[in-house]
């Protein structure tokens, strides 16, 4: 079904982190841009659509100080109506940067420890929601919500949200919902808006939900203990479970258009699973690929049909590309 295609080169190898891939398409530019976390620093690859060298960069992660450096836990393109910023979650707090990474618009550092506390603080799980909102989970189980206005660096912390008791692992949102999920594997859907409200909770099943995607009226949460699940996204019931991996799933992604499900795992394999809704959900395995001795750590489609996909894997200065037959 797919064939390896010619990799996209980094400036530095990838980090051992959940969902470490982020992929930003623009409509208006004819280029592909990779992100990969490697330790506080963010390679970026812009690839021209007829392919040829990418340009690479890499964003470093400062800090408060212009000497402390921060251990960046995810980096991701979040795409508003009227703008698309680039944020890291790091150990220090939330950057955001214009698209190419060129210029800081927002710091929002975490708050200090309580001298009681022995857990390292960080902050992980990003996603845009609604017109206007990017929501940041943190390590004490908090989701902060920024209002990002159109242009500018106005951006202002609107509130916090402190249901979850575990750290968030990850976060997705569409449209005005957004779902997030923790290091116990609950999962909470909420309502964007003025003020976010919950709208239901699915119970965990004692391990993390490293990572989540929404298809149709189904969230997707892909668990340490390598399963993947899917729920109704308003009953919050199960209606598929698959023992997808042997190990750790460390990213899930969706092909909306033709509902193809990607996902990695640290056992090696990369595997695209169809997904056919209905009054019977069936789930069909349709491709898997083993990547020899490598952890991989981050997967995305590079289009909502499907065509193909790109993986990192830990300690590769690469993205692997698969395309289809």
């Amino acid at each position: 079904m797919y064939v390896k295609d010619a990799p996209v080169s980094l400036k530095g190898s990838a980090s051992l982190l959940c969902n470490n891939l982020a992929i930003l398409k623009p409509k208006e530019k004819e280029s592909t841009s990779f992100a990969v976390v490697h330790k506080a620093l963010v390679c970026l690859s812009n690839v021209a659509k007829g392919g040829g060298v990418p340009s690479i960069k890499q964003i470093s992660c400062k800090g408060e100080g212009a000497h402390s450096s921060s251990a960046v836990q995810q980096a991701k393109w979040c795409i508003l109506p009227d703008r698309t910023v680039l944020v890291l979650a790091s150990i220090k707090g939330v950057q955001m940067f214009d698209p190419d990474g060129m210029i800081m618009i927002f710091w929002q550092s975490l708050p200090p420890c309580e001298a009681t506390e022995v857990y390292s603080q960080f902050s992980r799980g990003i996603c845009a929601v609604g017109e206007k909102y990017i929501c940041v989970g943190s390590s004490d189980g908090g989701i902060m919500v920024f209002d990002v206005p159109a242009r500018g660096t106005g951006v202002k912390l609107q509130e916090t949200l402190s249901t979850h008791a575990e750290p968030i692992c990850d976060l997705v949102g569409k449209d005005s919902k957004m779902v997030s999920s923790d290091d116990t594997g609950y999962m909470i859907v909420w309502q964007a808006g003025g003020h976010f409200t919950q709208l239901s909770k699915i119970d965990g099943f004692g391990f993390p939900c490293s990572s989540l995607a929404l298809y149709k009226e189904y969230v997707v949460g892909g668990y340490g203990t390598g399963h993947i699940r899917i729920f109704n996204l308003t009953t919050g019931k199960i209606v598929f479970e698959i023992c997808a991996h042997a190990q750790w799933v460390n990213a899930l992604d969706v092909a909306e258009e033709n509902g193809l499900l990607l996902s990695v795992s640290e056992d090696t394999f990369v595997r695209v699973w169809q997904v056919n809704d209905g009054e019977s959900p069936k789930v069909e395995l349709k491709f898997q690929q083993n990547i020899i001795d490598t952890q991989l750590c981050g997967g995305r489609f590079l289009d909502q049909e499907g065509h193909s996909f790109g993986i990192t894997g830990y300690d590769l200065t690469e993205v692997s590309i698969f395309s289809k037959k």
